[in-house]
């Protein structure tokens, strides 16, 4: 019995010491390491306050990244005043935002220098704004090495812009819209596509463009009420970002949930049928950070008369005399995502889903149509649609002096392109579209023909990067920059159908489906150095930064062959307290969209003729630009000159695509930004001219090349002018109102006339069967003259005039409800774009949008 009793003790001492191991002891640990901190923090406090500034920064420095909380945030601060007590404004700032990113609520105490509360103050209200997209690191607007412009959340309200499109075109300066029929699109100095693809847009960092098309469409599936700031590089990034940054990037920050601080619900209802609800939830429980947020979007679309002033001897008329702009599909579009943080560890993930409504029937062709007669493939009437999910885990350390931040991507998407060709029979479609001769017959006895593209592709993605400063004596310190990233991507499905009398279709053939999986590895690594030189001349304190990078980007695509890049980036830029000069270079490339090259593997199926190799696009630009800070208190300018070169542009010929294309602009860009307490304005300016640029017409018939007018040496769809101005005012404590003008000059869309294509193809068959007999020979030279003569007519010169649009909104707060009116297109002015491949597209007329938002 004394066995066992002892036996008894023994296993309960066990299980007690065990209890305390895995209890206590931890407890204990973490109690004695935070006591540790604690003392480590209060020693350099005494060291600062007796004058021992270096001894005081050193320790905080080399313990930083253990310090969490609110002795974080008390670390920084004491970091940040000994640097503001050897006079080191740059490190002042940099640690003092690092302090208000760890509470954004922070305000200054009268025991801080007045010289730190109004820098704090002045960090707090924008006014010295912080953007980490350009170099990878923390940094002001004047030390970016590329022209930034920066968006801010009230500028997205002060402008009532609905969607991403609508924030850039207001406040990016080179930036407008265009319209391609099927989506929602714009342009960068004068460079675009069929869908947007010449744009990295990023949500946090994380591309959100597809590995399949490259494309990401700035529309309503993009959330604008969690955004805390959308900070836009205007110019060539591939030295940071690869792949699709041709033109520019665009990085969306989101708020963090300190900002939020609570729910806020809002619900709005407009005059086309809109619905428009978001919601977002944010809060901060000690060291985690929690962001949700949700958003959704209908509308019904503008009925428009669209009346047929076509010739009436052309092969193609309107089958009906109105259409549908801006028209949401038979699903809304939504937004929901959700982001974690904890310390160092981040946790995003957002899905969204859009869908747009073309207006007119594919291609140049654009003809009115029946939309709903058409039958539905996974639920979808025809329209260009994508369903997204993406994925980012990262964290965040210091080790061996550095920052590093490490992260695994995760992507999946389902692209959809279903288009309406005709609700007609189409007799002359033949000579277009490379179909099978069975479709052929069917299309000049049925109407109702479309064709469905849809894909589904997945992709993975492993990043790591870090920065490491240094310092060179008094007067030279930087950063040195370095990541590297592997990802794999992989198209799971692809199907691609053609559809007739309105609800039937043709079997699918099973080698196009094969065709077009396949999966692709790519590999980068890029390295940058920002040197800062402080000195005097002439008794006054500059200010040189050199900033350069280099990346070089390897990848496998699915055929085998191999794509490498290298891309530089090289910027000079002066400083002095109010004013600052850049001189920036820099190269970028966007590979051919996998489903590019795809499409020209899948023609030489339909059609019997050499494939077309298709290359990455490239562009190189040089920039000049000069900024003033404060010159008239509140006042904020910048001037920039530009001059770009792209080569190797795909141009689309119907169903293939090929590099032809090449663009030669320069330009010059004005950005004004002015701030009072109750009052603000933000002004742009952009003139662009085109040097040199050319199309290809849609024709393949190598005889006929020479014949065909390629060079058109102008802006297309690009306004050589263009200007907008936003103003917000606090009317009154509880009333905000303001006012978005848009002005644009004269543009020209110059597009390959699929009418003239027609017109080539049919008289070259007439000379091919009059040649063979010499009874014929002159009706063969005529036949061969009428074509030449298509040939030549081949491009289309459409003349959009100039047009003034004004958009009026206000916001009304009742406690903790706020009612706002926006109105788009106050005077109703009716005016048209267009785009790639596209015909005159009619814009909306007067929408507006009524809503209630409540703060919980």
């Amino acid at each position: 019995m004394k066995q066992k009793k002892r036996q008894g003790i023994i296993g309960m001492v066990k299980w007690f010491l065990l209890f305390y191991l895995f209890t206590f002891l931890p407890l204990s640990i973490s109690a004695q390491v935070d006591t540790k901190l604690r003392d480590i923090y209060t020693q350099a406090e005494s060291d600062y306050q007796i004058g021992r500034i270096e001894q005081a920064r050193d320790a905080l420095l080399q313990n930083l990244s253990t310090f969490h909380g609110n002795l974080r945030q008390n670390a920084l601060r004491l970091v940040a005043l000994c640097y503001l007590a050897r006079f080191d404004m740059e490190q002042t700032e940099q640690y003092a935002t690092m302090m208000l990113q760890e509470n954004p609520y922070y305000s200054p105490s009268s025991g801080d220098p007045e010289t730190f509360a109004d820098m704090v103050n002045s960090i707090k209200a924008g006014m010295t704004a912080t953007i980490t997209t350009a170099s990878s690191q923390a940094e002001s607007l004047d030390e970016v090495p590329v022209p930034t412009t920066l968006i801010t959340a009230e500028m997205i309200m002060n402008s009532g812009a609905r969607n991403l499109q609508e924030v850039l075109a207001a406040y990016v300066p080179g930036l407008n819209i265009i319209d391609c029929n099927d989506d929602i699109n714009i342009a960068m100095r004068g460079i675009y596509s069929s869908t947007q693809e010449k744009i990295l847009i990023m949500l946090n960092g994380h591309r959100l463009n597809s590995y399949a098309t490259n494309t990401a469409a700035p529309d309503f599936s993009i959330s604008l009420e969690n955004v805390k700031q959308i900070e836009v590089l205007r110019g060539p990034a591939s030295s940071l970002y690869g792949d699709v940054a041709l033109t520019g990037v665009v990085n969306i920050i989101t708020k963090q949930g300190a900002d939020v601080d609570g729910v806020l619900a809002k619900l709005g209802v407009g005059n086309y049928g809109q619905i428009k609800a978001d919601a977002v939830f944010g809060k901060r429980y000690f060291d985690i950070d929690l962001l949700v947020w949700g958003s959704i979007y209908r509308n019904s679309g503008e009925r428009r008369y669209a009346p047929d002033d076509r010739n009436a001897e052309t092969y193609f008329s309107m089958p009906y005399d109105h259409i549908w702009i801006r028209r949401i599909g038979n699903r809304p579009t939504y937004d929901f995502g959700l982001q974690l943080g904890y310390k160092g560890l981040q946790f995003m993930y957002d899905t969204h889903f859009s869908q747009v409504v073309a207006p007119f029937t594919m291609s140049s062709l654009a003809l009115s149509y029946d939309h709903d007669r058409y039958r539905t493939y996974n639920g979808l009437l025809p329209c260009f649609s994508t369903n997204s999910h993406h994925a980012d885990l990262s964290y965040q350390w210091s080790m061996f002096n550095g920052q590093w931040k490490a992260s695994a991507t995760y992507d999946k998407s389902d692209l959809t392109r279903y288009q309406v060709i005709s609700d007609e029979p189409m007799t002359a479609l033949y000579l277009s579209l490379p179909f099978p001769p069975y479709m052929i017959q069917t299309f000049d006895s049925c109407g109702g023909l479309s064709r469905y593209v849809n894909g589904q592709e997945q992709n993975y993605g492993f990043h790591l990067k870090g920065n490491y400063a240094y310092t060179l004596g008094d007067n030279h310190h930087g950063t040195i920059s370095f990541g590297a990233e592997y990802g794999h991507f992989q198209l799971d499905d692809i199907r691609y159908q053609v559809g007739y009398n309105f609800e039937e279709s043709f079997p699918e053939e099973a080698r196009i489906r094969e065709i077009g999986k396949g999966s692709e590895n790519r590999a980068d690594a890029w390295l940058q150095l920002k040197h800062r030189w402080n000195f005097s001349l002439f008794s006054r304190p500059f200010s040189l930064i050199a900033n350069a990078g280099l990346r070089f980007d390897y990848k496998n695509r699915y055929d085998d062959s191999k794509v490498r890049e290298l891309s530089p980036r090289a910027a000079l830029i002066l400083q002095r307290p109010r004013w600052s000069v850049r001189l920036s270079y820099s190269k970028s490339f966007v590979d051919a969209p996998y489903i590019y090259r795809q499409a020209n593997v899948l023609a030489v199926v339909l059609r019997d003729h050499e494939p077309i190799t298709l290359s990455p696009e490239r562009a190189h630009s040089f920039q000049l630009s000069f900024a003033g800070n404060n010159w008239v208190k509140g006042l904020n300018f910048e001037v920039n000159g530009f001059y770009n070169y792209a080569s190797n542009l795909i141009m689309t010929n119907i169903i293939d695509y090929s590099n032809v294309g090449q663009n030669k602009t320069c330009g010059v860009e004005l950005m004004a930004g002015y701030r009072q307490p109750k009052f603000t304005a933000d002004w742009n300016f952009t003139w662009t001219h085109t040097i040199k640029s050319n199309l290809i017409n849609i024709g393949e018939l190598e005889s006929f090349r020479p014949y065909y007018n390629n060079d058109i040496n102008d802006n297309n769809n690009t306004p050589v002018i263009m200007s907008n101005l936003v103003l917000g005012w606090q009317a009154t404590p509880k009333l905000k109102l303001h006012t978005h003008v848009l002005f644009e000059g004269r543009q020209t869309s110059y597009n390959p006339d699929i009418e003239q294509y027609v017109l080539v193809n049919t008289h070259y068959i007439e000379w091919a069967i009059y040649k063979l007999s010499p009874e014929t020979a002159d009706k063969a030279a005529a036949a061969w003259d009428a074509a030449v003569d298509a040939a030549q007519k081949s491009i289309t010169h459409l003349e959009m005039p100039a047009r003034c649009i004004l958009d009026i909104g206000g916001e009304y707060m009742i406690g903790p409800v706020t009612l706002g009116l926006n109105i788009h297109n106050l005077l109703g002015t009716r005016y048209n774009r267009s785009g790639m491949n596209t015909n005159l597209i009619p814009q909306q007329g007067r929408w507006f949008l009524g809503s209630i938002a409540v703060r919980f």
